[in-house]
Formats: C-alpha cells, structure tokens, sequence
C-alpha cells in the first residue's frame, strides 16, 4: 500500500507508548544491566558501570515522551549493553519520523531481545500489513510474518500487567484495547489482500470498534471489503466513517457514492 496507509492516528500511537514506556524502559535505567535475565544479576554485581553510555541512556529514558527524532540522535552508543533496553523506543521513534526501513530493522532487533513486547508486535504487524502484498515479491512470506506477530499481539495483550500500580483502571483498559485495535487492523488488512473478505469484515470491525479513536483507514477497508462481500449499505456507514478526516476523504466519499449506488441497485445482504 502507498505511504499514506502507513499513519496511524497520533492518539492511538501515544496510547501504545504509554505502557511501553512506563514498563521496562524507566526500571531499566537504574540497572547495570537493562536486557539480563534475572539469574545473571549476581554477575552484573561486579562489572564495572560505564559512565558515558549508562548517561546516554538515562537522557534517551527521559526524552521519551518528547520529539520522536531527537530520542534517535541520543542513541550513541550503538553497541553499548545498555541499547536493548531502548529498542521498542527507537523502534517507535524511526516510525514517527517516517522512516519505515530502519523502524522494521529496530523491531526486529527489538523482538528478538523481547518476543512478547506487545507494543512492537501490533505495529510491525500493521505496518507489515499496509506495505505488503500477497502478489508482489516476497509479499506473502512478509504477510505471513506480519500475520504471526498480530497473532501473537493478541495473545500477550490482555495478560499484560500494569507498568505503574498507581495507573488508573481505565486507562489501563483504554491502552490495551487501543494495542489490540492495531492487531486486528493488520490482520484485518491481510484477510482483505488475501481476497478473504468476511474474515476481513470482522477484524476490521473489531479493530474500530476497540480503538478509542478509530483509523480512518480502517473504516476505509472495512468499507473496501463490506462492499466485496455485498454488504453495500454497510459500506456506506463505513465510507461515510473516513470521509470527514484523515488521508483518504476523497476516496472515502467517491466510495460511499458508489456503495449507495449498489445498495440501491444490486441485491445485497
């Protein structure tokens, strides 16, 4: 898909960031060793803190919040012990300044330190999924992939744990359905290249349904594979859901023209 299918809404990414970021990044940087295991901390006991990367560190822990590009320049120390522990950070700020080939090349780096972290498994899966197509070189083994970390996502998400006891309930709530949302969007997209259109409707669906504030480019597929499947005066809301923002408001409108058009003149469900 072209690179404006490749934005989300900057609410449902803050959601995501929120509970990346208030889990193992913050406890990380009073450690000698972000990425150890727990049976290694003895041994993280004797070596020797360097300095310089321990404070590159702790600067790019306390940026986190602000600009996506200035959390990239902290990143100095490239081989440093300590950079494990900002992956899914720098995996999430290369997405936010739109460079898409080094953020894939973080989240991989990032999963293989951490296969269960949720936030990099839903928004490689969506950005796998808004880039590839089953036609096209490699595409169906990169759909494949994109589809195991949706897939994945799912399954880790609601056993998630709160990364600060003090975070309030719904909050909580809100930033997992919002993670889940991203899930089933991209799995939603797949079903849609893979011309499976009723798989397509319903993790769409889900995926508008859990965001707190719903991508217009999911009602948009969504609208796209309701009117596959003849489900036309479902496609009309839908389309009619992502003419008034985002990317795709020509689109979305030419689409809902059509779609009533159908709806008026061919039998439907």
């Amino acid at each position: 898909m072209t690179a404006k299918f490749l934005r989300i809404h900057a609410a449902v990414l803050a959601c995501t960031l929120a509970l990346t970021w208030g889990a193992g990044i913050s406890r990380a940087a009073v450690q000698p060793s972000p990425s150890a295991p727990a049976k290694d901390k003895d041994k993280d006991k004797g070596k020797k803190v360097n300095k310089a990367e321990l404070n590159a560190y702790n600067a790019i822990v306390a940026a986190q919040n602000g600009d996506p590009a200035a959390q990239i320049k902290l990143a100095k120390y490239p081989d440093s012990e300590y950079i494990k522990g900002v992956y899914g950070l720098l995996t999430n700020a290369y997405y936010a300044t739109g460079n898409i080939q080094k953020m894939l090349d973080m989240s991989a780096k990032t999963l293989a330190a951490d296969p269960d972290n949720a936030d990099v498994l839903a928004l490689t899966a969506m950005v796998i999924s808004r880039r590839a197509h089953a036609t096209t070189p490699d595409g169906a083994a990169q759909l494949a992939k994109a589809e195991g970390y949706a897939h994945h996502a799912i399954e880790v998400i609601p056993n998630m744990q709160k990364p600060n006891p003090s975070m309030d309930d719904a909050a909580f709530e809100k930033a997992k359905n919002d993670k889940l949302a991203i899930a089933h969007s991209a799995l939603g997209l797949i079903d849609y290249d893979n011309k499976k259109y009723e798989d397509a409707r319903t993790e769409l669906m889900q995926a508008v349904q859990l965001a707190s504030a719903p991508d217009p480019v999911d009602y948009y597929m969504l609208g796209n594979a309701d009117q596959a499947a003849s489900y036309y005066h479902d496609a009309v809301v839908a389309f009619q859901k992502c003419s008034d923002t985002g990317p795709l408001t020509a689109q979305c409108k030419a689409n809902m023209a059509t779609a009533q058009h159908d709806a008026e003149t061919k039998m439907g469900r």
